[in-house]
């Protein structure tokens, strides 16, 4: 017997439908997307959306589950049991693996992109623009490089002014780079 979880908020409705369960599985889905519940309710999976919204909210919970899913269950059912986990996201799979390792459980993690690489912070636009000027350039460019929005490019080189982590380039005054 498996029972699977789905990060459906970071896997998407296509990889849903894919998945393969039997009729004695049980299958959790943790989203907060009406198309994703409806599909649940067709495929007879349990869809879980009593979470608050915000960033890592359905991870938490999918952990949280998942926890008080192992505790309550004996050394011979976790025998039978594996836990599958379908999500894409590195710090979630780790956690995943973490509980299950600590309190006993098989378990496997699903990756339905290959090669994905999620990373740990997404960077911001001021990260972006002072690790692109090492060397002097000219900001209209960088813009176009980067495709970030003009308003957010301007306030991030703005703070970065603020912050004085950025100069005019003394050669050329058209240019910015990194204060050394």
């Amino acid at each position: 017997m498996k029972i699977i979880f789905v990060d459906a908020e970071n896997v998407g409705l296509k990889e849903l439908e894919k998945i393969k369960a039997s009729i004695v599985d049980k299958v959790l889905v943790f989203s907060r997307v009406e198309s994703i519940k409806q599909t649940c309710e067709k495929l007879l999976y349990l869809c879980l959306s009593d979470y608050p919204e915000g960033a890592n909210q359905a991870d938490f919970h999918i952990i949280a589950y998942l926890s008080r899913t192992l505790v309550s269950l004996s050394r011979k059912e976790l025998n039978l049991i594996t836990f599958e986990l379908f999500s894409n996201d590195e710090n979630l799979i780790s956690a995943f693996k973490f509980q299950c390792d600590l309190l006993g459980g098989n378990c496997e993690a699903i990756r339905t992109k290959p090669d994905v690489v999620v990373s740990i912070v997404p960077k911001s636009a001021e990260d972006k623009i002072y690790n692109s000027l090492k060397q002097p350039t000219e900001l209209a460019p960088l813009q176009d490089k980067l495709k970030l929005p003009r308003s957010e490019f301007t306030k991030a080189i703005n703070s970065l002014v603020k912050e004085i982590k950025i100069e005019r380039s003394v050669e050329n005054k058209k240019k910015w780079v990194q204060v050394r």
